[in-house]
């Protein structure tokens, strides 16, 4: 068996076998291969797919290239939500400690986000002190003794797909299906849950870009879930608008504490109840969904979520000071005004632009060693639907290279489009598969 036979043969559309899957996965993963070759690899099956047979191969192989957490012991229902990805998206910060507090355990394995996606890691590390290079026994017993847990994928956790997903970022693959779908399921293999949601964006502020495509993409999860002895459900949400107010790290951790404490934006709230519909619904088999989202919001107003953060904070080591008082989150140098230069009435935001902008403040990484600025980002004043007038503000822009100000700052206008018609907001949430 040799890489040069299993490109030829999937180059040729043929399909691969559970061995041709692993040998790739092991060689690639110990470098055996070269990245022209795993690259070529990639490009093919982006052109021509996988079966779902060849897709449950590579999740199971990708996650057998490092540790499997076995959680059987502490709980049936161990719970994993996981999103694909959208500007402003800080839903799993906030649904992770809702479903614990509930007295449902939550296993979280993430890495570290890359372009316009702020990881959960990237967020959680902006409170000093956190960690989640933390040792799987660590991370069991979070979970077993608080309900709640976060570990970061490193060299331990399913490194093939790490290197994979890095990979695909850099020969523009991102969006193949199949990939995504393999490369989701091995991280949940990986981590032992056994319910999990899936919050599939569509939409110009991710690489899903129709509600179609995610569509297919939740069929197939939770198809191979079901071959996997795993219970998915996804909702497929919106994503053509930043979602709440804040894009950057600092800046989205702040909203984050903020919505635990019930100051919560409308669009964001309705994504969180919805999730946690869906997990009430896998693992209590509640099928009165209005009632779920009914609970979830009762469990955020009631602070019990922001106590179950807290102590997640301060097990794996950061300061619950800052969550306390979100003003010592550092603050970048210059915070300026957008300004509209028309009156209207908010029409479009496009999430897409807003996260380019935020990366050439120095919000995002472009490359897995890249910096970022904890303290940049855009914070929108106005939202789809609401009315503006010329010299209002329409978003303030945080940086700390004030050269950068101006570039920005047409750019951010061009990416809200006004109308003089009244514009009706539409939900988020496109449609729930399970």
């Amino acid at each position: 068996m040799d890489i040069k036979t299993i490109i030829q043969k999937k180059r040729n559309k043929a399909e691969l076998t559970k061995d041709e899957i692993k040998y790739f996965v092991s060689k690639y993963s110990k470098d055996e291969i070269t990245e022209a070759q795993a690259g070529a690899l990639l490009s093919y099956i982006y052109i021509n797919g996988l079966t779902e047979t060849e897709i449950i191969n590579l999740s199971i192989a990708m996650a057998e290239s490092g540790t499997i957490i076995d959680l059987s012991d502490i709980s049936p229902n161990i719970v994993d939500k996981h999103s694909t990805g959208g500007v402003g998206d800080k839903v799993t910060l906030i649904l992770m400690p809702i479903i614990a507090a509930l007295g449902i355990p939550v296993a979280k394995l993430s890495n570290r986000g890359m372009g316009i996606s702020v990881s959960t890691i990237d967020k959680l590390e902006c409170i000093p002190g956190f960690t989640s290079e933390i040792s799987i026994n660590e991370f069991r017993n979070n979970i077993k003794d608080i309900g709640i847990g976060l570990v970061s994928q490193g060299h331990e956790l399913n490194p093939a797909e790490d290197k994979i997903y890095r990979l695909r970022n850099q020969i523009a693959c991102t969006n193949s299906l199949p990939i995504i779908a393999a490369s989701l399921m091995s991280l949940k293999i990986s981590t032992g849950s056994d319910k999990i949601v899936f919050d599939i964006n569509c939409g110009r502020g991710t690489y899903i870009k129709d509600r179609q495509e995610a569509k297919r993409l939740a069929n197939v999860l939770i198809r191979i879930g079901k071959k996997l002895n795993k219970t998915v459900g996804c909702a497929i949400t919106a994503a053509d608008e930043p979602l709440g107010y804040s894009i950057g790290h600092n800046l989205e951790m702040r909203e984050t504490i903020m919505s635990l404490k019930g100051t919560i934006p409308e669009d964001l709230e309705k994504v969180v109840a919805t999730l946690g519909s869906i997990v009430l619904y896998l693992v209590n088999d509640s099928k009165d969904m209005n009632e779920n989202e009914k609970t979830i919001k009762e469990v955020l107003k009631s602070g019990k979520a922001l106590e179950k953060f807290k102590t997640m904070i301060e097990r794996q080591h950061g300061n619950i000071e800052y969550i306390d008082n979100t003003e010592m989150f550092e603050k970048a140098t210059h915070i300026m005004p957008v300004y509209a230069v028309e009156n209207g009435i908010v029409e479009s935001i496009d999430a897409d632009f807003i996260g380019s902008i935020a990366i050439y403040l120095g919000a995002g990484r472009m490359n897995s060693g890249g910096d970022i600025d904890r303290k940049a980002g855009i914070v929108l004043n106005k939202k789809i639907g609401q009315e503006v007038k010329a010299g209002e503000a329409l978003a303030y822009i945080h940086t700390e290279d004030e050269n950068k100000v101006m570039g920005a700052t047409q750019n951010l206008i061009e990416a809200f489009k006004l109308t003089n018609k009244k514009t009706v907001t539409k939900s988020r949430i496109l449609e729930i598969v399970k």
